[in-house]
């Protein structure tokens, strides 16, 4: 799906050239044709900022992710961690009628990462976060609170289909970019209004597309990619002096 801007940038030079067709065009006819000129050239300034400050966010995050990427080799200790970890998800899961592989868990460099298939928490083209998901993420704060934590990171992640439904790209102009920031951030808004985590240890990145688990070739691979990643990442006592001061 291409931004609405684009359409935006094909109008405004028809509706910016009536003055060429004032013997045809009533004066109120003009004035009103240039007021709705003024006002596409300005959703559009503001679109196009509003994307800018998307990309420059998810930068800076992007780059202290990566400190955590640099921290070294994962510790063997993690692999019972994990085992313990997927067990309570399973059990979690159960409870609640869910499939035991809605839910993944991985390691990280330092730490253990969740990943969740979207449609347990999203319908499809929607940020609003479903009753179940509700649960599962409410049970995983849970969880979260009985470990020392330094950070949680809500990644959301979409397939390569660009957005088709008008309603959905009413909703979402700038296609599975922001679709996924919005999801995240929907995420990360539960985990601490609702989950009571603290907001300072949470951050959200929107990657839409760009980051896979493989290849958009079949229909299940599709539905492997639109996913919601939790980075719960360990207390460092001797975290980065840069990172800490951001």
């Amino acid at each position: 799906m291409k931004p609405r801007s684009s359409s935006l940038l094909r109008s405004l030079p028809v509706l910016l050239a009536l003055p060429l067709f004032g013997a045809c065009v009533s004066q109120a006819r003009y004035d009103e044709m240039s007021i709705l000129a003024k006002t596409y050239q300005n959703e559009l300034l503001d679109r196009q900022q509003y994307q800018h400050q998307i990309e420059a966010e998810n930068a800076r995050l992007a780059g202290e992710l990566a400190l955590y990427k640099s921290k070294g080799p994962i510790e063997a200790g993690y692999v019972s961690d994990i085992d313990a970890r997927l067990g309570e998800l399973r059990a979690m899961l159960s409870g609640m009628g869910q499939p035991a592989e809605d839910v993944s868990v991985f390691p990280v460099e330092g730490g253990i990462g969740y990943s969740m298939k979207d449609s347990i928490l999203f319908d499809s083209g929607s940020d609003e976060v479903k009753p179940k998901g509700r649960e599962l993420l409410l049970s995983m704060a849970r969880e979260f609170e009985k470990r020392p934590y330094r950070r949680i990171w809500v990644r959301g992640h979409t397939d390569s289909d660009r957005i088709a439904k008008p309603a959905t790209i009413e909703r979402f102009p700038m296609g599975n970019l922001q679709l996924s920031a919005y999801r995240a951030l929907r995420v990360a808004d539960l985990l601490v209004k609702e989950g009571k985590l603290p907001d300072q240890k949470v951050c959200v990145q929107g990657l839409g597309p760009n980051e896979p688990v493989g290849p958009n070739n079949s229909v299940e691979a599709k539905q492997r990619n639109r996913r919601v990643e939790l980075y719960v990442l360990d207390e460092i006592a001797n975290a980065d002096a840069a990172g800490e001061a951001r």
